[in-house]
């Protein structure tokens, strides 16, 4: 069983698919931990709440686009993700893509780095952004 909570600021409300977070989610669980039931949350903010998280708990005075923070020695609750909706709209035009692909990219990023995936290295991003790019091949669209 997977059970993913989803908060989204206000002000993005209504350009979000909750849903399609948790399918994002789902998807990325189940393709790394089938049988096993797992809780995490998304927050989807702003970039200027973003840039606080990431001053505070990494010292980088800027925002971001997705940062993780896995539960301390938890079996069950993962952890929680958190999403800069303003930096994913960025990066999806950059991209040339719509923002709910680059949200879903971002979830399955944060979900693999609760899971322990690391990207700190080069040898470990590519082997990520392979496993990245995997789930995200073999999933159904959240379209």
């Amino acid at each position: 069983m997977i059970q993913v909570n989803v908060v989204v600021a206000r002000k993005f409300a209504r350009r979000i698919s909750q849903k399609e977070l948790r399918i994002a989610a789902a998807r990325t669980l189940v393709a790394e931990k089938p049988d096993a039931f797992h809780t995490l949350s998304i927050v989807i903010v702003g970039d200027r709440a973003m840039k606080d998280y990431n001053r505070r708990f990494h010292h980088v005075n800027a925002p971001t686009d997705v940062l993780s923070f896995p539960a301390p020695q938890r079996d069950d609750y993962l952890g929680d993700i958190i999403i800069s909706y303003e930096t994913a709209k960025e990066n999806a035009r950059r991209a040339g893509w719509r923002v709910r692909q680059e949200l879903e990219l971002l979830v399955t990023h944060g979900v693999l780095h609760l899971l322990g995936y690391d990207d700190s290295t080069p040898l470990k991003r590519q082997a990520m952004w392979q496993r990245q790019a995997q789930i995200l091949a073999d999933g159904q669209p959240t379209a």
